[in-house]
């Protein structure tokens, strides 16, 4: 039997401008050794907002 769990989490990130803030994330270990092992990957990326404002950032997100 195998069965799949999708979760639902925040992360805060602060930085200087957004490339630091993109470069801490996607250094960031999310997920255990264990997990990674079976199979744990983001397979979504639903939302990057400011923190304060929750203004919508993920284009300047993508563009970096």
């Amino acid at each position: 039997m195998e069965v799949r769990f999708k979760l639902s989490f925040d992360v805060y990130v602060s930085g200087n401008d957004m490339k630091e803030i993109r470069e801490k994330f996607d250094a960031m270990p999310l997920f255990s050794v264990e997990a990674l092992d079976n199979g744990a990957e983001i397979s979504e990326l639903l939302l990057v907002e400011d923190a304060e404002t929750y203004k919508n950032l993920m284009d300047e997100y993508n563009k970096v």
